[in-house]
Formats: structure tokens, sequence, C-alpha cells
């Protein structure tokens, strides 16, 4: 009986040092990406807390309880409190970008065999979309009669016939096309556009959620709300979306 009273009083020490909550300190980093806007909660607790400039934070914790990191265009990360992770002067989480999926692009129309598909392709003559005169207007080639360069004259004549010509009106087709501008997520495009109070105090979402709820955005995005003269349409789409994520499970990871 004394003994078993001995190692009871051994072990409540550390019974009651497993409960209490002490301060982990840690930062988050991602590959060639910077950690903003970061949220570190503890589900377990029910508390929060936002990271600072350089995504570090400092949380009470115990052991057990279960940590969620989340910020803009990253995965959440969800971590059991070990025993161990008090024991490095810093705990390093690395986050992991959301991969951007493009769409399927499918080819039709082609049989496989090269002869019958070359015959049945439409072919553009590269004489109808560069003139040779002026590209090779100041190269001089060897000639019988010494350096004289006729490709150069006949460009200037043609130069000349033309300026003295009324100008043509130019079609679509001959004005140079902007190229397209690189694919960003829908939730990126939202982060960059509107301050942190457009969200906050316009759309109502609480700072700690706004990296899960643009997130949860990307799922089922219209892209075309991103237009400016759209705004009051796209006000109201965040709204709606703001109530289907409320519904939605907390554990649950969005990804797009």
């Amino acid at each position: 009986m004394n003994k078993l009273a001995y190692l009871l009083f051994l072990l409540f020490p550390l019974a009651t040092l497993a409960q209490d909550r002490q301060s982990l300190k840690g930062k988050a980093i991602a590959d060639q990406l910077t950690v903003d806007f970061l949220v570190v909660k503890n589900t377990t607790a029910s508390t929060s807390v936002e990271g600072g400039e350089g995504a570090d934070f400092a949380l009470e914790v115990a052991i057990g309880d279960v940590l969620e990191f989340s910020a803009p265009i990253f995965k959440p990360l969800y971590h059991t409190v070990t025993a161990r992770d008090f024991l490095e002067e810093l705990f390093v989480v690395r986050l992991e970008p959301m991969a951007v999926v493009l769409d399927e692009v499918q080819v039709t129309g082609l049989t496989g065999n090269l002869a019958i598909d070359s015959k049945n392709t439409r072919v553009i003559l590269l004489n109808d979309l560069f003139d040779p005169a002026v590209i090779n207007m100041n190269v001089v080639p060897e000639n019988p009669l010494g350096n004289m360069n006729f490709l150069a004259i006949f460009g200037m004549i043609k130069n000349a016939i033309s300026k003295s010509e009324p100008s043509k009106v130019r079609s679509k087709r001959d004005t140079p096309q902007p190229r397209p501008a690189e694919q960003k997520l829908f939730s990126k495009v939202l982060f960059e556009s509107f301050p942190e109070s457009f969200f906050t105090e316009t759309i109502g979402v609480p700072r700690e959620k706004l990296g899960l709820f643009l997130n949860f955005c990307n799922l089922d995005a219209k892209r075309y709300l991103l237009d400016p003269k759209n705004e009051a349409e796209l006000i109201e789409y965040l709204k709606k979306k703001y109530t289907q994520y409320q519904n939605q499970s907390p554990n649950q990871v969005y990804e797009n």
C-alpha cells in the first residue's frame, strides 16, 4: 500500500504538468513564398492568434491540443502538440501552397495520320504575314554588280509609294493582341484588389477566418465578378459564400 501511494505521489506532478498550458513560440515558413496574414488556432481550447510580419507566433497550448495553421493561398495545416514540440527553441511549421489546376485541353479533329491531317489542315503562307523586302532591307547580298543592295532600293521605293497612298484602316486581325495575363487564383486576386477592411466590415468576415474564407471562395469561383463594374454583385456573392462557409465542417480542408 505504501509503494502504491509513493508511485502515485511521483506521477501526480507529471500528470499536472501535462495538463498545464505552456507558451509555444514558433514560425511558419514556405518554399520561395512569404506567409502573410497567418492565423494559428487552438481548436481544442478555442483560442487563436495572428502571426507577425515574419509569420512568427506565440500561443498557450498543452500536450494533445490540435493546432490549425491557415493563410491565404496556402493549404490549412493541422498539428497535434507533443512533448517534443516544447524541446525546440523555435517550433517551425512548413505550409504548402495551393496548386493551380488548369483545365484539360483536348485536341480533336485529327486522325493521327500525318498525310491525311496535313491535307485537311489550313495552311497560311508566310508571305501574307511578313514583307520580305522590309525584313531584308539592310542585307547586302553578294552579286556580280558589286555591293549594290537592290532589296534596299526596292524597299525604299515601296515605302515612298505607300506614303503617297491614303492610309488604310487596320482591321482587328492586324492589331497586335495583348499577351494573356498569368492565371491567378480567385482568392489571390481578391486579396490583392481590396483592403482587409472590405472583407471584415463590408462582408463581415472575422480577421482570424479571412484566410480560410478566401480559400473557400476558390470553389466554384465566378471570375467575371472581378471586373470593377460588377463590385455590387461581387459583394452579394461574397456574403452568400460566407454564409455557406459558416455551414461547413470546421475541420474541412479547402483546395482548388
